[in-house]
């Protein structure tokens, strides 16, 4: 105990500086404003749901119902303006449950039948994010929260859909088209209680927001690409239609046939460092891909909102069990044995209310958007509860970007085609995985120095470029999961230098942000660092010939560097007077969450004695939607599959599969695997046959079970 008193008296000395030295930086100054504070509307809320139906706007193929939970001002029907409306929707989950506070959620029963079983009730999923509506709803939004129960919560995957989050987008359109007739023609439902014209004229079209949650993340960002779509039918059921943000939780990516982006509109993910449900984070790939989309018009901010220690599900009041064993790396701002996080949701409404208040209706107050910016320090409701790294574009749009570099030619070679130049160092370009097209640089060094340093180098020899119509140089940045980082933050200084050969005074990067992480432990997750052009004095800003990062601070290190880029804006939000209270919550989040060596958790395995390959079937009909002949591999266990975001994956040997449904929606010890006859065909029946689902389940191979 005297030895981890004394670590910490010595890594508070240490890291003084590096704290201090961020809290107080003018530049970075600016603190945003707390948005967890009630507005000044009381708040009514009420549900409306119709019977369950075939409905061909959203799946033809089974029963789906229109349920949904709106809050909105009481006053509503005296607004002298019209009101913007936000959509909810939650990610996919048990429909069914049993017991309460916390609730058991262990069937899928209501998804098929609307019904559950006798002494277990409907999971009121939607209902997991009232905390939020009802903060919106005091300061004048419309909020509904959709509740996708039957038919696609838990439901079978379809052709191109597997996670069925492009029938989730068209839900949404259909609550959408549902409130924009009632905002024009009225018969908005009793059950609302403001009378069937109550509604006619009150809501802003051209200014509505979407949050989702997980699977509904992807859902979202679907129903925004759904209705652009040339030649779309949501264009006329919902004329004049423009959403203005879309914020995300937790979400999947590439669940369907297609890519699906956020390009035009304002972005934002919130990635929780430690999910166990999504535990790859691929909610940030959308905004990997969206960096490099350099002719984004109209111009639109897209940033990622990270936050140390939190898990997936807590986020939603209505899922009730922690989805993560606890966190690789950092401090859990939740209990792995409880029910629900009063910090995780905090955290969610310092963020979500100002996201949404910064950007929808003729009120919006840009200050809010300073919590997504870099470039400000966030106030003391989130940084006294844990760390949130960020990740920031105002565009990556030409007409406000410049690369200076994105890693994207070979080794040593700058984007602008030059030579960059490095010394006492190890530098590759790489992919930064193999699921991304984004590059970066890993840098590694061993000894510290002002001549240990990579520089980027953006004009030719002798040569510069005028970069004065710009504000900010910006660049991304991770620590690797590398035994180089024995230090608990990485520091060191960045420079400019003229095409005379003058080099600028140096910043600290420690001025402009913590480097500190993994913070989620194996994932490569980076975060933004914005520094104003005017901090680099001594140099002609007229003639820039390229960037020197030098390493002269921590000893040895290990890094990632990414996106190096000249931005017009500062962002939305005005820089202010320098924050003198952070110093104190700084160093404990630096010290606390110290990363040293992280150790991939190791999966659990169900061993094959507890599992059966219980049919494999030549289907007479079709595959899925599109006609294909096809083969379902039915797999039980004494386990049962949980109902998770991410997607089953059935593996065979090398080839992976994820079309598949709940065969028993019970106990959930059951999954069925669709295949088309010639994916079949194509494996090896003596290979290792396994499910993946945060643990893994064993089953031999398909020539063992044909015994």
């Amino acid at each position: 105990m005297n030895n981890i008193k004394l670590l910490l008296t010595c890594l508070s000395i240490v890291l003084a500086p590096v704290a201090s030295a961020f809290a107080d930086n003018p530049v970075n100054s600016g603190k945003a404003p707390d948005s967890t504070l009630q507005g000044p509307h009381d708040v009514a809320s009420a549900e409306y749901r119709f019977p369950a139906s075939t409905d061909q706007d959203v799946l033809p193929d089974r029963m789906t119902e229109i349920w949904g939970k709106v809050f909105y001002p009481k006053d509503i029907e005296s607004a002298s303006k019209k009101t913007p409306l936000i959509v909810m929707l939650h990610g996919n989950h048990a429909t069914c449950g049993t017991g309460a506070n916390p609730r058991h959620d262990n069937s899928c029963e209501y998804t098929e039948s609307g019904m559950c079983p006798k002494g277990s009730v409907p999971v009121p999923n939607h209902e997991g994010y009232d905390y939020l509506a009802k903060n919106l709803a005091s300061w004048g939004y419309v909020v509904t929260s959709i509740n996708a129960n039957r038919g696609i919560t838990c439901g079978w995957g379809v052709e191109g859909d597997d996670g069925l989050n492009l029938a989730r987008g068209r839900l949404v359109l259909k609550h959408l088209s549902l409130f924009y007739k009632w905002n024009t023609e009225g018969g908005a439902p009793a059950s609302l209680g403001l009378g069937s014209q109550g509604l006619i004229g009150k809501i802003d079209f051209s200014s509505v927001g979407l949050l989702g949650h997980s699977r509904g993340g992807e859902g979202v960002r679907a129903a925004y690409n759904l209705y652009l779509d040339q030649g779309s039918p949501w264009q006329e059921k919902i004329p004049g239609l423009s959403i203005k943000a879309i914020y995300e939780i937790g979400a999947v990516d590439g669940q369907t046939s297609r890519v699906l982006d956020a390009n035009g509109t304002v972005w934002n993910q919130l990635l929780p460092m430690c999910d166990g449900d999504v535990s790859d984070l691929e909610g940030r790939y959308p905004f990997e891909r969206m960096l490099l989309n350099y002719s984004e018009n109209p111009n639109a901010q897209k940033s990622l909102y990270e936050v140390w220690g939190a898990n997936h599900n807590f986020f939603n009041t209505e899922w009730q069990s922690s989805d993560s064993y606890g966190c690789s790396a950092g401090t859990p701002i939740f209990d792995t044995n409880g029910s629900y996080s009063e910090k995780q949701q905090n955290i969610a409404l310092a963020s979500v209310p100002a996201f949404f208040r910064s950007h929808l209706g003729p009120d919006a107050d840009p200050a809010y958007n300073k919590n997504f910016n870099p470039l400000h320090t966030l106030p003391d409701v989130v940084t006294r509860i844990t760390q949130v790294d960020r990740d920031f574009t105002p565009s990556p749009g030409s007409t406000e970007m410049q690369v200076f570099d994105d890693f994207d030619k070979d080794t040593g070679v700058n984007s602008s085609g030059n030579q960059n130049l490095a010394n006492q160092i190890e530098i590759k370009h790489i992919n930064l995985d193999q699921y991304r097209p984004q590059r970066v640089a890993t840098i590694i060094w061993n000894a510290a120095g002002p001549d240990t340093f990579f520089e980027a180098v953006w004009a030719g020899a002798g040569q510069g470029r005028d970069v004065r119509s710009y504000a900010t140089l910006d660049f991304r940045i991770a620590r690797m999961a590398n035994e180089k980082n024995t230090e608990t933050a990485t520091d060191f200084d960045i420079a400019l230098e003229d095409a005379a050969g003058l080099v600028s005074k140096a910043v600290h990067a420690s001025d402009y942000a913590i480097v500190n992480g993994p913070g989620s432990g194996y994932n490569n997750v980076l975060q933004t660092v914005r520094v104003p052009l005017t901090a680099f004095q001594g140099i002609d800003l007229s003639k820039v010939h390229g960037v020197k990062f030098i390493f002269d601070k921590t000893r040895t290190g290990a890094l990632y560097l990414g996106n190096i880029r000249l931005h017009k804006q500062t962002g939305l939000g005005k820089l202010a007077a320098a924050d003198t209270n952070t110093t104190t919550s700084a160093m404990k989040m630096i010290r606390e969450y110290a990363v040293r060596n992280i150790v991939r958790q190791q999966p659990e395995y169900v061993p094959a004695s507890l599992n059966k390959i219980r049919s494999i079937r030549v289907m007479g009909k079709s595959f899925a939607i599109s006609g294909k002949p096809a083969v379902e591999i039915s797999l039980a266990s004494q386990v049962p599959f949980p109902v998770t975001n991410r997607l089953p994956v059935l593996q065979i040997g090398d080839k992976k599969f994820t079309l598949s449904r709940y065969t028993d929606v019970t106990a959930l010890k059951e999954l069925t695997f669709t295949l088309t006859q010639e994916q079949y065909n194509s494996v090896s029946k003596n290979s290792e046959v396994t499910v993946s689902d945060g643990k893994i389940w064993k089953f031999g191979s398909i020539a063992q079970s044909l015994k």
